[in-house]
């Protein structure tokens, strides 16, 4: 049997987005049909969306960052039923893979993962789907989403799923930063945004936000920055040095640019670490002064916030719940899903701190 639902379709990169109405298959065996109640719009997303990563996966169907309810399960699911909330984690945690077997869920390995038997059809073609958010419907592997906290509201639980955990998890997870470091971050998007609430939550002594656009400077503000540079008037090294002595413990940074990248690190004093959280380009490469890594300074990667959905998103919705993790100022805007190019336009003219499509 098919459902039939809308979803936003990207036939041609640098294109809009068109949402009309597909068939989607039932859910196969370990396979959950989840009915969308809210996804968030990542930069990740518009990457594909504008032509930044190229694909040849077209048409296709995008969103990750996303949250619902179950409504239908296949055969042989185990622990979720019809009526759960749940969270999508961006990796399929399949439990057999290496990366799992030894903790590191978020590197999960896509060739030992599920690809659903369910397709989004029309007219008998088949599109291209990940976890596929940007629909009304979608089907995925039972260890693609997180049951939560039925009370938690859904386009409030859909950040969890990517921005949240890729930004708090960097701070709390990757770089384990200590009570009173001082911290900057490059780069305030919905991720950067909760860099900033991590390394708030962790005690740090001062948290600096760096950007070229200085109206994301309030939602930085709010979510515990306690100094702003302006990357597009000032030089951001020397401005954090300048704010710190010589250069910061931590930096972050959510670009995923390699000139951004190697000011991040050259922005920390000796001893300090450099975290890359931005989704790298391409090909993209960073020359660094080996006098750096000679001086005790560390570059790390992280991948999803290096978290594990299960346990995170668990208390990520508790600190939520308790008034201690900030989720309502990160949702600057709500679209119903047919507005998703005007949600797309809002981020690039960095009008948002978060944009949610809700039914």
């Amino acid at each position: 049997m098919t459902t039939s639902t809308l979803a936003a379709v990207i036939y041609k990169q640098g294109e809009p987005a068109i949402v009309e109405s597909l068939e989607l298959d039932d859910p196969g065996p370990g396979e959950v049909m989840v009915n969308i109640g809210g996804t968030g719009v990542c930069h990740s997303d518009h990457n594909v969306y504008s032509g930044y990563r190229h694909t040849d996966a077209l048409p296709a169907i995008l969103g990750h960052e996303g949250a619902g309810i179950v409504e239908k399960i296949g055969a042989d699911v185990h622990g979720l039923e019809p009526g759960d909330k749940v969270v999508f984690a961006i990796r399929p945690m399949c439990g057999r893979c290496k990366y799992c077997s030894t903790g590191r869920w978020n590197l999960c390995d896509p060739i030992s993962s599920h690809s659903p038997t369910a397709q989004f059809r029309k007219n008998g073609a088949q599109y291209h789907a990940g976890l596929a958010t940007f629909a009304e419907h979608t089907v995925v592997w039972e260890n693609n989403v997180v049951k939560v906290d039925p009370d938690v509201p859904l386009d409030r639980a859909a950040l969890v799923g990517c921005a949240v955990i890729t930004g708090v998890g960097a701070v709390v997870n990757r770089a384990k930063i200590e009570t009173g470091s001082t911290v900057a971050v490059w780069g305030c998007g919905g991720v950067g945004l909760n860099v900033i609430q991590g390394a708030h939550l962790s005690g740090a002594l001062r948290i600096i936000a760096v950007d070229t656009n200085p109206s994301k400077f309030q939602y930085a503000t709010k979510m515990g920055a306690t100094d702003t540079v302006d990357a597009s008037n000032d030089d951001a090294v020397e401005a954090i040095r300048d704010l710190t002595d010589g250069g910061v413990d931590y930096a972050f940074e959510v670009i995923g640019q390699p000139a951004t990248l190697r000011q991040a690190l050259e922005a920390t004093c000796d001893g300090g670490t450099a975290v890359l959280v931005g989704a790298a380009p391409d090909g993209g490469e960073v020359m660094i002064p080996m006098r750096h890594l000679f001086l005790d300074r560390a570059l790390i990667g992280c991948s999803a916030g290096t978290g594990s959905p299960r346990h995170d998103f668990q208390w990520l919705i508790a600190l939520y719940q308790q008034g201690r993790l900030n989720l309502d100022d990160l949702v600057t805007r709500t679209r119903p899903l047919t507005e998703v190019n005007e949600a797309f336009r809002d981020m690039e003219a960095g009008a948002v701190a978060r944009t949610v499509l809700v039914p």
